[in-house]
């Protein structure tokens, strides 16, 4: 039976700012979106991404919709959005991701990919936005969160036009500068936006 207030939503990267990030040039993040009880019957759903951050800013304008949907979900009375940005990634890392994304591909050991594909092939892979994996890419590569950001929601409110929504991100993590701290965990550390449509 169908709930009154219960919506289909389309859930897209926006854009995101960071300020602890200015200074750093184009890096990739992992991103990972969470929809907390978005319905009875599922505590949590979520996705994971690789984005680009440049000068502690990321736009979704120039991607395609492949590479900025995050879910096509039923939502209804209240639920949450969890969202997360990771560390700036090594080239170690991305290749982790690589080896992580074509070994689920392919469904056999990451070992074994490193070992069969050439490594232009792997780089190449790494670049590519990384859509639906599991948590386990985190575990992976372990790379540590900098950023989060918590929004509580309600499926009356997407159930007409499509609108923007925006998290405001907290740090996760202390910063120093020459001895002296810019940031402290909890401290405000910018935002992330993203597009609601309903379908």
């Amino acid at each position: 039976m169908a709930t009154k207030d219960r919506n289909d939503i389309e859930l897209l990267l926006a854009k995101a700012h960071v300020p602890s990030l200015l200074k750093i040039g184009s890096h990739h993040h992992i991103v990972t979106v969470e929809l907390i009880y978005p319905r009875v019957g599922v505590a949590s759903k979520s996705t994971t991404q690789t984005v680009v951050f440049k000068k502690g800013l990321f736009d979704a304008d120039d991607l395609s919709w492949t590479q900025k949907i995050c879910f096509k979900e039923g939502v209804e009375g209240n639920f949450g959005l969890h969202v997360t940005v990771s560390e700036t990634l090594t080239a170690t890392q991305m290749r982790k991701i690589a080896r992580f994304i074509a070994g689920k591909s392919l469904d056999i050991g990451a070992d074994v990919v490193e070992d069969a594909i050439p490594t232009p092939i792997i780089d190449e892979i790494a670049k590519q936005p990384l859509l639906y994996a599991s948590k386990q890419l985190l575990a992976a590569t372990k790379a540590k969160n900098i950023v989060e950001g918590f929004l509580d929601l309600n499926a009356s409110m997407f159930a007409n036009e499509p609108s923007v929504i925006t998290v405001p991100l907290l740090s996760t993590r202390k910063l120093t500068f020459n001895g002296k701290q810019i940031l402290r965990e909890n401290d405000p550390d910018g935002d992330f936006s993203f597009s609601v449509i309903p379908l």
